[in-house]
């Protein structure tokens, strides 16, 4: 028997018959993928160009058509060409309206779509595995090599806007305007992990990389879990923009810097996260419990319960009964230990009875989230299966990573994004604003915001507070 499909263009008054013999079709789900696909590429390129036909007719005035040119693009059913118009407007400058209506980025044979697909399972697998699972479960076909270069230009487009902002903000002064949530306290851990290199001076290279989120969240589960609320990742592409300020403006997309009260920062004692202490504002500093209890049990015999007195802020009144562990490894970890006593304790002794407990969620619990995420989300595609990478490839797939698990990967699949303008602000007298409810005080946002360690909102603090108690 022989099945006909026939697709009629009522338009053009066309039609094409696509037939099938079923005789001796054993592998039937194959066929009748491929018939699919055949069918959806027609579809896909007489809508296309009745689409075109439409946008031509809603063309400028005073455009003209330079002639007609194809272009193939690649769709999870296949390559579909199409025949569009090149204009020329007043100013002599080039349009393709379809593409840019479809938001079709010049030189990309992927559609936005099917490059979505592809950056989100290349941060997984290698882009090797990515090429043959497109094989299998598409009717396109794209090298590795092609789908390694949608990572970079998607990746690319991404850092270099963040470039821009960051130029905008900390070298021009124009503060990009808030984010919708309004929280007073947020949580911050960091940490990096050594990834091998290729063609490159040296072997290893430090991917640095951060979550910040609002608190946690019990699940609705007979275990007691408990889940992050408002997790957003960061991982530095750029080394030239100082990790906390890069941080600082991704998050400040999403959250009102101006409005926290706290930061509670967690990690190892990297000086590039103890950095962060004084880089962003209001902040305290919590050494991870993983690190510093390793450290302990190297230095001391009963390892645990000096944690427990570090963690607790005790352990100024038991570090003379601790039975210390012989040999140079064992002073080495004792003398880093002695130097974050401070750093050690848990951020919930520091804030108890304290004005800063007053805005802590309802929920607390100690840090300890950074550790996971960072081997779930980086260390599993880009440490775990042998790989080496180039620097700029490294940072390329860590921005990558934070992309798609920040949700942000749509915006980034098509043309690039506008970018959104930044409030021309800066050292204006508007900054201070008078609470109702307090008749004599006075608040500064700049002084608690994301840029609170610049130069200029220091000599603003300076000029602001008053260096003697009032009488």
């Amino acid at each position: 028997m022989t099945i006909s499909i026939i697709i009629k263009d009522d338009e053009k008054k066309q039609e094409e018959t696509i037939t099938v013999d079923s005789e001796n079709c054993k592998d039937w789900e194959e066929v009748s993928y491929q018939v699919g696909c055949r069918v959806s590429r027609k579809v896909a390129t007489l809508l296309l160009a009745d689409i075109e036909e439409g946008l031509n007719q809603k063309r400028p005035k005073g455009w003209k058509i330079k002639g007609f040119y194809e272009r193939t693009r690649v769709t999870r059913f296949g390559d579909v060409t199409v025949s569009r118009r090149l204009y020329k407007d007043d100013k002599d400058d080039s349009h393709f309206l379809l593409d840019e209506d479809l938001d079709w980025p010049p030189f990309r044979m992927a559609t936005p779509s099917l490059t979505e697909a592809l950056v989100e399972l290349s941060t997984q697998c290698s882009f090797w595995r990515v090429s043959q699972t497109l094989e299998k479960l598409t009717a396109g076909v794209l090298t590795k090599s092609t789908i390694h270069s949608l990572l970079q230009e998607v990746s690319r487009a991404f850092m270099e806007e963040e470039k821009g902002a960051w130029e905008a903000c900390f070298g021009e002064g124009r503060l990009p305007p808030g984010g919708d949530r309004k929280v007073s306290t947020l949580f911050v851990e960091a940490d990096g992990i050594q990834v091998h290199l290729q063609r490159e001076n040296q072997e290893r290279y430090e991917l640095k990389s951060a979550i910040a989120y609002e608190g946690w969240e019990l699940l609705p589960q007979t275990d007691e879990r408990y889940r992050l609320v408002s997790k957003k990742i960061y991982c530095q592409g750029d080394n030239n923009i100082p990790f906390f300020e890069g941080a600082s403006l991704l998050w400040d997309r999403y959250w009102d810097m101006s409005c926290l009260e706290l930061i509670v920062l967690g990690g190892d004692d990297a000086d590039w996260i103890s950095k962060g202490e004084e880089e962003l504002p209001c902040c305290i500093r919590q050494l991870d419990g993983f690190h510093l209890s390793r450290s302990c049990r190297r230095g001391w015999e009963k390892g645990e319960d000096m944690y427990d007195a570090i963690r607790t802020g005790r352990v100024r009144w038991t570090l003379g009964d601790a039975v210390a562990r012989e040999g140079k490894t064992a002073q080495k970890e004792r003398n880093h230990v002695l130097k974050c006593l401070d750093t050690g304790v848990d951020w919930r002794k520091k804030v108890e009875g304290t004005l800063a407990s007053l805005i802590v969620p309802q929920l607390v619990r100690g840090l300890g989230a950074m550790e996971s995420n960072e081997d779930k989300l980086f260390a599993d595609r880009m440490k775990k299966k042998g790989l080496s990478w180039t620097i700029p490839g490294a940072q390329r797939m860590g921005k990558a990573i934070q992309i798609v698990a920040n949700d942000e990967l749509r915006n980034w699949c098509g043309r690039k994004p506008s970018k959104s303008d930044a409030s021309e602000v800066n050292l204006s007298f508007d900054v201070f604003v008078y609470p109702p409810e307090y008749e004599n005080s006075v608040s500064v946002p700049a002084l608690v915001g994301p840029h609170s360690s610049r130069p200029w909102v220091k000599v603003l603090r300076s000029l602001s507070t008053q260096p003697y108690p009032v009488n």
